[in-house]
């Protein structure tokens, strides 16, 4: 692959993980949720011992393991719902995304990783830090990319309150 073409394919990447992140901050849910595939999944694993994740989504304790878009919007929709008594108010948040690297590449997936920060202001808990790091698979779709797949991998491994998908 040129040179040029990949600093183009990373640009790409950038932008659409940078835009995520300014989405979920601005809390423009139908957009974010624009960015995503049918059939996207996104996952945040839980610590299996204090060096190792769990695999498998399916057979294992999750902090969160939404599959399709419906899952997605049903989020969505309990978020801004005055039924997410949890949650309410909603935290603000803001996201810095870091060390964006192109893993790998095929014909219609991009394989990507990034590091990750979320300050959280929560009026009932204060100032929250978390970080972590985004595995992502992208799919190309003609000029543009859309997320198959996201996992976030929180450094946590006890969260103290509740956490949602605007606050990773």
């Amino acid at each position: 692959m040129k040179m040029s073409a990949n600093v183009e394919i990373l640009k790409k990447i950038e932008e659409l993980i940078f835009l995520e992140a300014d989405l979920l901050d601005r809390k423009q849910w139908q957009i974010w949720l624009d960015l995503y595939t049918s059939d996207c999944v996104i996952w945040v694993p839980t610590w299996d011992t204090e060096e190792s994740l769990v695999e498998d989504p399916e057979f294992s304790v999750n902090m969160m393991y939404l599959v399709g878009k419906p899952a997605l919007e049903a989020r969505v929709h309990r978020i801004t719902s005055v039924d997410a008594y949890a949650s309410l108010p909603l935290s603000r948040t803001m996201h810095s995304v870091t060390n964006i690297r192109l893993i790998e590449e095929t014909s219609n997936y991009l394989e990507v990783s990034a590091k990750w920060t979320v300050l959280c202001l929560d009026p009932r808990r204060g100032k929250i830090w978390r970080g972590g790091w985004y595995d992502y698979l992208l799919k190309k779709n003609q000029d543009k990319l859309d997320i198959k797949s996201k996992k976030i991998t929180l450094l946590e491994d006890v969260i103290d309150g509740t956490v949602d998908i605007y606050q990773l």
